[in-house]
C-alpha cells in the first residue's frame, strides 16, 4: 500500500521482499470503511476479487450456544461512505501487488525484489544491507517488516529490550472451510446461513469468530477473536504466523464449548490448520530515526479483536505519501517523518488500547475498573480518512513555517492577495505593462470638523490652527499581477498633519485615512482584514478627455461624489524633489499624499507626514457596541531617493488649480449602507483648493509595512 501511494506521488519505489515468492498466505482480513476508502482512493476494488460486504453481526454465548443478539448493518452502514468488506488475504495482497508494480495507474511502477533479505539498516543514510552483501539505498527507508521488525532495532531507545513483542496470553487457530459444508450440517448451519454475517461466539476466556471471505462461499475461522484460547493449550517452539496447528489439541481446547460450536471446529481441515501466538508490545516512544520510519506491525503490532491491524498499516502508508509529496527535499525528510509520527501515533495507539479492551472478558474489565463501548470505538475506527487528515496536517505544517496571512474564510487556509500570491508569481506588484494613475485634490478645511473623525483621543492634529489640509486621492490601478493582470479603482479621504500619542508619550506623525472606497471586492477584503483599512465598496467611474478628468462614485445608480480636474497642464520638472514623493499604496492602492506645496494665502506650517494611520475595529459577534479587536495601525513611508526613471516620470505629471469636490448626502432609500458616510463627507468644509494633480506612476506599494502601533 505504501508503494502504491508513494508511486502516485511521483516517487521511485523499491520493495525488498525477503521471501522467494510474492504471494500472501493466511486466511481472511477485514477491510473496514476507513481502510476500504483508502483502497478505493487508489483504484483498488477488492469486490472484484471476491470480497463481500459485512452486512450483519451476530453474537452467541460460547458455552450454551444461545443467540445473544443480531444487528443488521445494512442501515447503519449507510452512514459510512465505503463498505465494510471481508476478503481473503491472498486476494487482497495480489490486488495490491498488481496495483503497485503494474503499468496501470499514476506514476512509475514500483520495483519488487524477491529473495532480498535485509540483514542491517542505516537509518541516517536510508540504506540497507542485504544477505548477499549488496547495499540498497534511497532518500527514505520505510520499515514495514512486521512484529519481529529488524528496523525497529535501529530506533534510538533508552531500554530496547522493553519493546520486545510478548505473548499476550492467547493464541489463535485459523482455517478456511467451504460454506456449503457448514450449511449441510443442521447442527451449526445457523452460524452461516445468512449472507455476509460476521458471527462472534464469545466465552469467558475463548471465542470463535466466523465470517465469509470469498463471495460468501468460503468461511474463515480465526481462533483469536475467532477461537481465542489460552496460549498454553497450543504453544510450541514455533510461534510464527504459519505454525501448523494440531486439530486434536484445538478440539480439546474447545471441549467446553456448545455442541454447535464444536461442530464448527470439527470441520477444520487438519492439513491446513494454522495457529499463531497473539503478540502484544509496549507502546514505542518513537517510530522514526533519521530518514527511517516504521509502519504497520513494526510500529504497532495489533491484537485481532477489532480487525484493524491491516487497516492501520494502510493508514500509515497513506499518511507517509500525503506528507511526502513529489518535490519534498531530502533535507526536509527527517522533519516530515516526525510529522508522519505525529499524525499516526495517537490514533494507532488509541485503537490498540480499544483492541485490548475488546479482547478482555467482562469479569476482567470489572476488575480493571474499565468499560468497553463497542459503538464508540466503531465510530472512531470507521469515521476517519487518513489522506484527508494527513494532507491537512502537512498544509498546517507548511503554513507554520512562514508568516502566512489568514483571513475569512479561514477554513481554506491562507488566502492569496497583494502581499501573498501563494503561486508562482513574484511577491511584489509588477506594473511593467501599464502605468498607474494617481489623481489628487488637496484642499484646506476645518480642523474642528475633521478631528471628529478620529476614532480615539490618541489622535490629534499637529497644528493648533483651525485650518488644516486634507486630500481626496483617486487611484486607477491596472495590470496587477495579483488580480490576473486586471485592475480596479479606489478613492479616499486623507487627513494630513495628524499625530498619534502613544501611552509612553512617544509621538508619531502622519496622515489619517478615515474612509477608502473601492470598486472590487478582492482588495476591499484583503485591505480590511490584513491592514485594518477602512474600506467600503461602490461604483467608481473614471473618465478623461483633453485637459479634464472626472471621477464619479455611486451605489446602484445613486451618485454621492463628483470630482473634477479641469485645465490640467504639465507640471514643471523638479527631479523628484517636488514633495509629492513616490506613490505608496494599500493593496496597490493608497497613494502617498503629497507634501505641503506652500499654497497662496495665509502661510500654513509645513508638517512632515511620515506615514499613514488607520484604525482596526472588529465587532464582537452577538454583543452590539463591543469589539473583539480595536487599535491604531501605522504604515511608515519608505524613505528612499527617487531614481532617474522616477524623475523622468515626474515630467509627465499634470497639475491644475481648477478642481472641484462635491459630495451629496443620501438617505436610507437611496444609499442604505452608505448614507451616513456620504453625509459626513458632504459636511466636510472646503475652504479652497491647494493643488490638484494627475500623476502617472510605474508601480505602487502594498503597505505591507502596516503595523499595530501598541
Amino acid at each position: 500500500m505504501a508503494a502504491i501511494a508513494l508511486r502516485e506521488q511521483g516517487h521511485d519505489v523499491t520493495l525488498l521482499e525477503s521471501s522467494k515468492f510474492s504471494n500472501e498466505t493466511g486466511a481472511a482480513i477485514h477491510m473496514a470503511p476507513n481502510a476500504n476508502g483508502l483502497l478505493k482512493r487508489y483504484g483498488v476494488d477488492i469486490e472484484k476479487v471476491g470480497a463481500n460486504e459485512c452486512s450483519r453481526i451476530a453474537q452467541y454465548h460460547a458455552e450454551s450456544g444461545k443467540a445473544l443478539f443480531q444487528v443488521d448493518l445494512t442501515m447503519p452502514n449507510k452512514q459510512w461512505q465505503h463498505k465494510w468488506l471481508l476478503v481473503h488475504r491472498a486476494h487482497l495482497h495480489n490486488a495490491l501487488r498488481e496495483r503497485a508494480i503494474g503499468k496501470e495507474g499514476k506514476g512509475k511502477p514500483a520495483t519488487l525484489r524477491l529473495a532480498s533479505k535485509v540483514t542491517s539498516v542505516d537509518p541516517e543514510k536510508a540504506e540497507v544491507t542485504l544477505e548477499s552483501g549488496e547495499k540498497v539505498s534511497g532518500d527514505v527507508l520505510l520499515g514495514a517488516d512486521g512484529v519481529h521488525s529488524l528496523c525497529r532495532k535501529s530506533l534510538v531507545l533508552e531500554d530496547p529490550e522493553k519493546y520486545t513483542p510478548f505473548d499476550c496470553g492467547h493464541s489463535a487457530y485459523r482455517f478456511l472451510v467451504p460454506k456449503d459444508q457448514v450449511m449441510a450440517d443442521p447442527v451449526c448451519r445457523e452460524f452461516v446461513e445468512q449472507e455476509g454475517m460476521l458471527c462472534m461466539i464469545v466465552g469467558e476466556d475463548r471465542r470463535v469468530v466466523v465470517y465469509p471471505c470469498v463471495e460468501n462461499k468460503l468461511m474463515n475461522f480465526l481462533l483469536v477473536s475467532i477461537f481465542i484460547h489460552p496460549s498454553s493449550e497450543s504453544r510450541s517452539d514455533d510461534a510464527g504466523w504459519n505454525q501448523q496447528g494440531d486439530k486434536k489439541r484445538m478440539l480439546a481446547s474447545g471441549a467446553s464449548l456448545a455442541p454447535q460450536v464444536r461442530a464448527l471446529l470439527e470441520k477444520a481441515p487438519e492439513d491446513s490448520l494454522k495457529v499463531w501466538t497473539l503478540l502484544d508490545m509496549e507502546v514505542l516512544p518513537t517510530w522514526i530515526n533519521g530518514s527511517m520510519a516504521l509502519l504497520g506491525d513494526a510500529a504497532h503490532p495489533f491484537l485481532p479483536h477489532q480487525a484493524q491491524g491491516g487497516g492501520q498499516a494502510m493508514e500509515d502508508a497513506v499518511s507517509l505519501a500525503a506528507i511526502l509529496p513529489y518535490g519534498t527535499t531530502k533535507e526536509d525528510i527527517p522533519e516530515r517523518l516526525r510529522l508522519y509520527e505525529q499524525c499516526r501515533r495517537e490514533r494507532a495507539n488509541r485503537i490498540q488500547d480499544g483492541t485490548r479492551l475488546s479482547g478482555t472478558s467482562q469479569k476482567d474489565l470489572a476488575k480493571m475498573g474499565k468499560k468497553y463501548d463497542a459503538f464508540a470505538f466503531t465510530n472512531y475506527n470507521f469515521g476517519h480518512d487518513e489522506w484527508d487528515f494527513s494532507r491537512n496536517a502537512l498544509n498546517k505544517h507548511l503554513q507554520s513555517k512562514q508568516p502566512y496571512r489568514f483571513r475569512q474564510p479561514i477554513s481554506f487556509g491562507p488566502s492569496p492577495g497583494p502581499r501573498q500570491p501563494l503561486n508562482a508569481l513574484p511577491d511584489v506588484h509588477s506594473m511593467s505593462k501599464q502605468n498607474q494613475t494617481v489623481a489628487t485634490i488637496r484642499f484646506r478645511t476645518s480642523r474642528t470638523y475633521l478631528q471628529n473623525l478620529f476614532p480615539t483621543t490618541s489622535f490629534s492634529f499637529m497644528s493648533a490652527a483651525t485650518v488644516v489640509e486634507a486630500s481626496i486621492i483617486c487611484c486607477s490601478l491596472r495590470s496587477m499581477t495579483w488580480l490576473g493582470n486586471t485592475g480596479y479603482d479606489h478613492c479616499g479621504l486623507y487627513i494630513h498633519g495628524v499625530k498619534y500619542t502613544k501611552k509612553d508619550g512617544e509621538i508619531l506623525q502622519g496622515t489619517f485615512l478615515p474612509i477608502l472606497f473601492e470598486n472590487l471586492t478582492d482588495p476591499i477584503i484583503t485591505g480590511r482584514e490584513e491592514l485594518a483599512a477602512p474600506k467600503l465598496g461602490c461604483d467608481i467611474d473614471v473618465s478623461a478627455s483633453g485637459d479634464s478628468r472626472s471621477v464619479r462614485m455611486s451605489w446602484r445608480g445613486t451618485t454621492f461624489a463628483e470630482l473634477e480636474w479641469n485645465g490640467l497642464h504639465d507640471k514643471p520638472q523638479t527631479n523628484g524633489a517636488n514633495g509629492a514623493g513616490a506613490p505608496n499604496g494599500v493593496n496597490g492602492g493608497h497613494a502617498k499624499p503629497p507634501g505641503a506645496p506652500g499654497p497662496p494665502g495665509p502661510p500654513m506650517p509645513k508638517i512632515e507626514d511620515n506615514g499613514m494611520f488607520m484604525y482596526r475595529y472588529v465587532p464582537a459577534v452577538g454583543e452590539p457596541g463591543k469589539a473583539d479587536a480595536e487599535y491604531a495601525v501605522f504604515d511608515e513611508y519608505e524613505k528612499k531617493a527617487p531614481s532617474t526613471s522616477e524623475s523622468q516620470q515626474d515630467m509627465q505629471d499634470q497639475m491644475t488649480k481648477s478642481a472641484t469636490i462635491k459630495f451629496s448626502a443620501g438617505d436610507w432609500n437611496s444609499l442604505p449602507t452608505l448614507h451616513h458616510i456620504a453625509q459626513g463627507l458632504a459636511d466636510v468644509p472646503i475652504y479652497g483648493i491647494v493643488e490638484a494633480t494627475v500623476k502617472e506612476v510605474p508601480s505602487v506599494g502594498d503597505v505591507r509595512g502596516a503595523r499595530r502601533i501598541e
